[in-house]
């Protein structure tokens, strides 16, 4: 199993190092309420890492030991906000565990279990942690969380303390191969931007089951089974090359840049001369030279003296006009 995560990982470092040494085509600006058409919102992800029997909160297990095996996942998301998106997961693998350090190296009568996860597939909510940032305009790093519902399909077998293995394969209900159940998928995970295309994901899910047939073995009535999945993996956007990605834009920095923007400053210093120039023009037509009331291109009689009364076009009271 190490040799082959050696190997993937290194594939996938290889890989994420090809992708962000490409140039990438200069995105056009999106828009302030411009809504999701203007970004990539669609990525496709693929990981690989170690799946265990247990998870870091710690609580019951059926098995003394847990060992770490291969696992695998592909997944497709969607993102609905700049913080928030939908994705459906598949994953694949195995996990095992023993007894060795119990008495004899028996519990009951189980010394060690194996079971293979023919799939794990469940839908989720993912929160992008990282995408409104105030102190730096673009990200390098951004943390999620997600958590969602998914349905698992698995085959365990196990070894008792006669050396005999027992396997539920084709002894689960209506004598099929996989039992199926539901589970919980809660993680958390840390993602690194190579590209506006790329991005490096380390992630670290804990599957809550269900039920309790995973390890092969009813240990308490009560007891649900659970694991975990550590995962290294590479995420790609899909979509035009003109347009950026939704998971990696800041909406503080956007709007930052439409107030900067150089042809906003154009149409504002043109907005002042035309102000200015109304400004100008409305203090001509308020011009009074007479000083009669009466602006000057109302006035049908200038130079009238300021202490004679006159008309609304500017001339005295007692002179006839023609």
């Amino acid at each position: 199993m190490k040799k082959s995560l050696n190997l993937l990982f290194a594939g996938i470092l290889v890989s994420a190092t090809t992708f962000a040494q490409e140039k990438s085509a200069t995105a056009t600006q999106a828009k302030t309420f411009g809504g999701r058409e203007q970004y990539k919102t669609f990525s496709i992800g693929v990981s690989a890492g170690v799946l265990a029997p247990v998870v870091v909160i710690g609580g019951s297990n059926d098995f003394t030991n847990w060992n770490t095996d291969f696992g695998y996942s592909v997944y497709l998301k969607k993102q609905l906000f700049h913080s928030f998106g939908l994705q459906g997961s598949l994953l694949f693998g195995n996990l095992s565990g023993d007894n060795t350090d119990a008495p004899n190296g028996l519990q009951g009568n189980y010394k060690s279990f194996d079971t293979k996860i023919a799939y794990a597939a469940d839908f989720k909510g993912v929160l992008n942690l990282g995408s409104i940032n105030f102190m730096r305009k673009e990200n390098a790093v951004n943390f999620t969380a997600s958590a969602g519902l998914g349905l698992m399909a698995y085959a365990p077998s196990y070894v008792n303390a006669a050396n005999a293995t027992i396997d539920w394969k084709g002894k689960a209900e209506g004598g099929k191969d996989y039992i199926r159940e539901a589970y919980f998928p809660i993680g958390v995970g840390t993602k690194f931007k190579l590209s506006d295309c790329v991005s490096l994901d380390l992630g670290y899910t804990m599957n809550f089951v269900d039920g309790d047939n995973v390890d092969a073995n009813y240990g308490k009535p009560i007891s649900k089974d659970k694991f975990s999945y550590t995962s290294l993996g590479l995420e790609f956007a899909l979509g035009s090359k003109s347009k950026p990605n939704l998971v990696w834009a800041n909406p503080a920095a956007l709007v930052y840049d439409e107030l900067k923007d150089n042809s906003l400053k154009e149409d504002v210093s043109k907005l002042k001369v035309r102000t200015t120039t109304v400004e100008g023009q409305i203090i001509d037509l308020k011009k009074d030279t007479d000083g009669d009331g009466v602006a000057d291109h109302l006035d049908k009689c200038p130079n009238t003296p300021s202490t004679v009364k006159v008309d609304g076009a500017g001339c005295p009271l007692n002179v006839i006009k023609n």
